[in-house]
């Protein structure tokens, strides 16, 4: 039986919620492909700075990841094997409106404090000083109480955030555009086939999209 975490910082609205009845796209996404794969897997929930340790040591399976994120060594590293596209991802540099002029271009970043989600990848992060928060509604708490400036974050956490915080953010620079995929283990990539062949059949029939639109469709597009 595979392991794996899909949690993200516990916190990852729409993508994943700890809620049992409506758990975010990541869980019914990987659910539906495990069915359709005929894999037998176990979630295990992790704070995101454990999921990538438990994955290099083997005692997670697999999780799922943009490429986008990584650095390019990272990116190279054989101990891994990617999936098919699931879908898009992109995340920006946000602030609030009235300092958004300031984070027009990634190099605006360059040694200046960025709020970042505690144990996640950030491809480009010698490039500024992580100020590390535990999720993504942390991060726009912080920019609404003025304790940062900027910060990288999801384009749908953020909307979502703002609006349940009431906070008035804009979006500078893109900071990565990818795709979300399962970067599995070595190891079980005799899997992968399987796993390609039930991802392609969700997007052809339409469930991926069905299960995105259920979690998308409350955040406000602007």
């Amino acid at each position: 039986m595979l392991k794996y975490n899909v949690t993200g910082s516990g916190n990852f609205f729409p993508y994943y919620i700890d809620n049992r009845r409506n758990p975010g796209i990541l869980p019914e996404v990987i659910a539906q492909i495990l069915t359709r794969a005929n894999i037998d897997a176990e979630h295990i929930e992790l704070p995101a700075k454990r999921t990538v340790k438990y994955l290099h040591l083997g005692n997670i399976d697999f999780d799922v990841i943009s490429r986008a994120w990584l650095s390019e060594q990272e990116q190279k590293s054989d101990l891994f094997r990617y999936s098919e596209n699931l879908f898009a991802i992109e995340e920006y540099l946000v602030s609030l409106e009235e300092n958004i002029q300031n984070w027009q271009q990634l190099r605006d970043l360059t040694k200046q404090p960025v709020g970042t989600v505690l144990g996640y990848y950030y491809y480009d992060d010698k490039r500024f000083k992580r100020v590390d928060f535990h999720s993504e509604k942390e991060l726009i708490k912080a920019l609404k109480m003025n304790r940062i400036e900027v910060i990288i974050i999801d384009k749908l956490s953020a909307k979502y955030w703002a609006n349940q915080l009431d906070a008035s953010i804009a979006f500078g620079a893109r900071h990565s555009n990818g795709y979300l995929q399962i970067r599995l283990r070595s190891e079980h990539q005799a899997m992968l086939p399987v796993i390609n062949d039930a991802i392609r059949s969700l997007k052809k029939d339409g469930t991926i999209e069905a299960i995105i639109s259920k979690y998308t469709k409350t955040i406000p597009l602007h």
